[in-house]
């Protein structure tokens, strides 16, 4: 049996391989390697990484995952009030037409209301990893990436709000009212808004003392993420939420742009494979065939919801029809931060149908293994993606021209 140390080689090196691999013979994002390794290194494979190596190291993938929600936020583009607000309307109407749909499929499978409310909203969140992956290897750059940001963003705030407005209906082992049940989620949601503000305004007092030092700068977003979850983790409160609102605040209020900001696909691409090799290693492939008809179901209604929505608003977004189905498609790629938050409320509420469990982790297995092929497409076809994937490694950039997931550095 491996230690962890021993593993943390493993994923890198295994990750890097197949990621080269995976983009070089068959023109793949990355992305897509680095679920593969981890599904033949875990359970599903080799069992070279097992459920206890995972959960040694859960600490590195929560800061992983934060750090790819503060460069979430961070990513979605300053706009004026007259035109946020209707990708504001836009990307709620998303996520709350997919929602209701995808509950209504769980309802009349016979589950109950909480289980298909909270399997509902797991899947109402986009993978902020894969979206920023896979326009950073394509070069994404343009006004539509940038709105794809801002859908995923949004979507991925109303995940993470409705999950922690729903958790403590789950537990069933309590006799608490639902008045009380409904002020410890509101609670939960306050205390991550306050917390992501805090990280933000230390990281902006900083910025502002320390100039343009890049590394300085980088070591205090860290550690402002690693403060932010600890302190997340000791309150019980959401530990994605206050992230993606860290970083979406850093932005809209550094307009001097101060703050030099820590990029997850090139910075600290470490956390960015431990995310997916990781992900890939904690499910199992049995699920998918145990439970493919209602994953394929779950998945078309879920593309057929945001479809709908997208199709509705693209006209106030300035869109096509046919742009309209390029960003439904962008939106596809199912969230890890669902995988995670998945098996936190599993261990901490054990009422969970073990059937849900089963084909929530098959639908997102499916979603991490075709969601970056879908994002990459949604980008090419928005004519953004500034590097082609020739079966080669990308010409070099000069440095001043490079983009980090279609904003300026």
């Amino acid at each position: 049996m491996i230690n962890s140390i021993q593993l943390f080689g493993l994923v890198l090196l295994g990750g890097l391989a197949a990621g080269e691999a995976s983009r070089r013979l068959f023109s793949l994002p990355r992305t897509t390697g680095f679920v593969v390794f981890g599904l033949l290194a875990g359970s599903s494979g080799l069992n070279w990484i097992t459920a206890f190596h995972i959960e040694s190291i859960q600490l590195i993938i929560d800061l992983a995952l934060g750090l790819i929600l503060f460069e979430l936020g961070y990513l979605v583009p300053r706009s004026a009030a007259g035109a946020g607000r209707p990708r504001l309307f836009a990307g709620l109407g998303i996520a709350l037409t997919c929602g209701l749909l995808t509950f209504a499929l769980f309802a009349y499978w016979g589950f109950s209301t909480g289980s298909a409310l909270f399997a509902a909203a797991l899947c109402l969140a986009t993978s902020p990893a894969i979206t920023i992956a896979t326009c950073s290897d394509v070069g994404a750059r343009g006004e539509r990436t940038d709105l794809l940001y801002t859908m995923v963003a949004i979507n991925g705030c109303v995940a993470f709000s409705a999950v922690a407005l729903l958790t403590p209906f789950l537990n069933d082992s309590e006799a608490a009212g639902t008045l009380a049940r409904l002020g410890e989620g509101l609670g939960s949601i306050i205390g991550s808004l306050i917390l992501g503000g805090a990280c933000a305004g230390l990281v902006l007092l900083g910025a502002e003392k320390l100039e343009k030092q890049t590394e300085h700068q980088h070591l205090l977003i860290l550690g402002c993420i690693v403060l932010g979850v600890g302190t997340a983790i000791h309150l019980e409160v959401s530990v994605f939420l206050p992230m993606l609102i860290f970083g979406f605040l850093v932005r809209s209020i550094d307009r001097e742009r101060k703050v030099i900001a820590l990029r997850i696909a090139s910075d600290a691409r470490v956390f960015l494979v431990i995310t997916f090799v990781l992900a890939g290693a904690a499910l199992d492939i049995a699920y998918l065939g145990d439970y493919w008809p209602e994953v394929l179901l779950i998945a078309l209604t879920r593309l057929a919801g945001q479809l709908l929505a997208s199709a509705l608003a693209g006209k106030r977004l300035g869109l096509s029809l046919r742009e309209s189905g390029l960003l439904t498609v962008g939106l596809q790629p199912m969230s890890s931060v669902a995988l995670v938050l998945l098996a936190n409320t599993q261990m901490l509420y054990s009422g969970l149908d073990p059937k849900l469990v089963g084909m929530l982790l098959a639908t997102i297995l499916l979603m991490q293994l075709c969601g970056p092929l879908a994002t990459q497409t949604a980008i090419k076809g928005f004519g953004e993606a500034s590097k082609l994937i020739l079966g080669r490694p990308p010409a070099k950039v000069p440095e001043a021209a490079k983009s980090h997931g279609g904003t300026a550095p």
